[in-house]
């Protein structure tokens, strides 16, 4: 090929690239909604807020990075647990009311009658919530229905990952807890036995955009990366004991979260060819 046939090939692709490169958009998003885990039962409030840069590559489509705060957790399945006896100072007692240091020998409480002998055994119900925030980086893409001059609907796909940086696991009636840890308490999710800092998964949406570069957006994200890792029984040990016993109540799951969103484009001007 010829210098000059190449120059000209080149400013014709310098010429072009305006063409077909629109406009790129600094945006704010932020939202609230629910989230939990696969196998888990229920639900806790999810929310994020996030900082992004969207380029578009035509009339259509863009790409649309955003990093910024979210919050996830989920709730598992609440389980019975009777109520072990400790003296004040959080020794486990026997049936006798000795301190002892072997578990097989903790004895549980009982309701008295009005003679003081024990009648009926007492239990708690255990029940636990986790939160968890996360930093995360969003990389969706963006395809825009025109329904008219500056409204579109918009349609979003992409994957997203998620770096754990807090969170906390609520207890509250825990029988084999002593004192007030009975009746409530709480965990560094991160640094219980097998967490996992790292998510990601994939996420679709829908939204529509308004005259003001407003958007509103319904969002699905799913975790493909299990949170944590499986507890592992031991043999022997009663399959109630070690679900209260393993910090993530013998189950190891994915993330899933509904939110809904609103995203402002900061700077609204787009280059339209003439």
């Amino acid at each position: 090929m010829k210098f000059s046939s190449l120059r000209n090939l080149v400013i014709s692709l310098a010429m072009a690239l305006p063409m077909t490169s629109m406009a790129q958009s600094i945006f704010v998003k932020a939202g609230g909604g629910l989230s939990s885990q696969w196998g888990a039962s229920g639900v806790v409030a999810a929310g994020k807020i996030a900082l992004g840069y969207e380029y578009e590559f035509g009339q259509t489509l863009a790409i649309a990075p955003s990093i910024g705060f979210t919050t996830r957790g989920w709730q598992v399945e609440d389980v019975q647990t009777p109520d072990m006896l400790f003296d004040e100072a959080g020794n486990m007692l026997d049936a006798d009311g000795n301190v002892t240091t072997n578990p097989g020998e903790q004895a549980q409480r009982f309701l008295m009658d009005a003679d003081g002998r024990p009648v009926t055994p007492l239990y708690s119900m255990m029940h636990r919530t986790y939160t968890t925030n996360y930093l995360q980086l969003d990389v969706p893409l963006n395809y825009y229905f025109r329904l008219g001059v500056h409204h579109y609907v918009v349609a979003t796909a992409g994957v997203w990952g998620a770096v754990g940086i807090a969170g906390k696991r609520k207890t509250e009636g825990d029988g084999y807890a002593s004192g007030g840890r009975k009746i409530k308490y709480t965990d560094a999710v991160f640094s219980l036995d097998g967490a996992h800092r790292f998510d990601a998964g994939v996420k679709i949406g829908a939204g529509y955009q308004f005259p003001s570069s407003l958007t509103l957006n319904a969002e699905c994200e799913v975790g493909l990366v299990p949170t944590n890792a499986k507890g592992v029984r031991p043999e022997g040990m009663d399959p109630t004991l070690f679900v209260v016993r393993d910090p993530f109540a013998g189950r190891s799951g994915r993330t899933f979260s509904f939110t809904i969103t609103v995203a402002y484009k900061l700077n609204k001007s787009k280059w339209r060819p003439e």
